[in-house]
């Protein structure tokens, strides 16, 4: 009798057993079913019972992890796309002009019915519709190459004032048919980490916009300061100026600023110059009043001694 009852017990406690592993078992697979559909609707409400338990606690945290990292690469790519979007109209809007004016002067020379002062000014407007279209396939280029690494830039100590001079030369044309006069404050020359060619690039990109945003007549200034860690190259025209609430986006790609609307551009030159100085350990920063002055300040490492 009594060992009837030990074994009457004894199923009974792995009846009970069993049907205690079961309901477990169906509760967690239960949870980690909710957590899989959270995740798969990219909710991160999830239920507090859910995170309860230490290991489902774990999963659940993980899953909102998953769901945080997914939304985020969502509205960065939806963002990207917007961005894409918004250059592909512009650089068309920007290149349609250049593309139709020099259709337009190739058929009236291909004509023949022009007089020879006519041929020249064609000849003329043909030209600097291909060098704007230029300009801009090789702005996206360099951008592009940038971009990918497939652009080594060499930082090495280089004295700064052949830079400077190099670049001012670059934009002298430019600067010219606007009568505007570039003064560039004595300094002793020293040398500084950076990559000649590419820096050169950099400081033109900020000149061509403060010739493109001043007035006729207008005046560019350049300073140097030695500073205990980096030399600062400060550049400042005269200008439309920049609103403060735009200082950071001007430095992103394809963003034109507020003022610059009816100039030409395409809203990659400081980010160019911005990617060249910190792939050299140096960066960009602005000071701007709109319609009084706009002030570039760039900085590069000085040489340890």
């Amino acid at each position: 009798m009594a060992l009837a009852v030990t074994i009457i017990t004894a199923i009974a406690i792995c009846f009970l057993t069993v049907l205690f592993s079961y309901r477990y078992i169906k509760k967690t697979f239960d949870s980690i079913d909710q957590v899989l559909d959270s995740v798969l609707a990219r909710n991160t409400e999830l239920a507090f019972e859910v995170a309860a338990d230490n290991r489902l606690s774990k999963l659940t945290h993980k899953a909102v992890k998953i769901i945080q990292m997914n939304t985020m690469d969502i509205s960065q790519t939806k963002q990207e796309k917007e961005i894409i979007q918004s250059f592909i109209s512009d650089m068309s809007h920007q290149m349609k002009t250049p593309l139709s004016g020099v259709a337009m002067y190739t058929n009236l020379l291909l004509e023949g019915r022009i007089t020879e002062a006519e041929r020249q000014e064609f000849l003329s407007r043909v030209k600097t519709g291909t060098e704007k279209l230029q300009w801009m396939v090789d702005s996206l280029v360099k951008m592009s190459r940038l971009e990918v690494g497939a652009i080594e830039l060499s930082p090495v100590p280089t004295g700064i004032k052949q830079t400077i001079s190099d670049s001012i030369s670059t934009v002298y044309s430019a600067a010219a048919k606007k009568n505007i006069s570039i003064q560039t404050a004595y300094f002793e020359d020293v040398s500084l980490l950076h990559d000649r060619k590419w820096t050169g690039e950099a400081i033109t990109n900020i000149l061509e916009n403060a010739i493109k945003y001043s007035s006729v007549g207008g005046e560019i200034n350049i300073s140097v300061e030695t500073l205990p860690i980096y030399t600062k190259i400060s550049i400042t025209d005269y200008g439309i100026g920049i609103a403060p609430d735009e200082w950071n986006s001007i430095f992103k790609r394809f963003y034109r600023g507020r003022n610059a609307k009816g100039v030409d551009g395409a809203g990659l030159g400081l980010y160019l110059a911005s990617q060249i100085f910190q792939k050299q350990g140096g960066y960009i920063l602005v000071d701007s009043k709109p319609g009084k002055y706009t002030t570039f300040s760039t900085f590069l490492q000085n040489c340890k001694k």
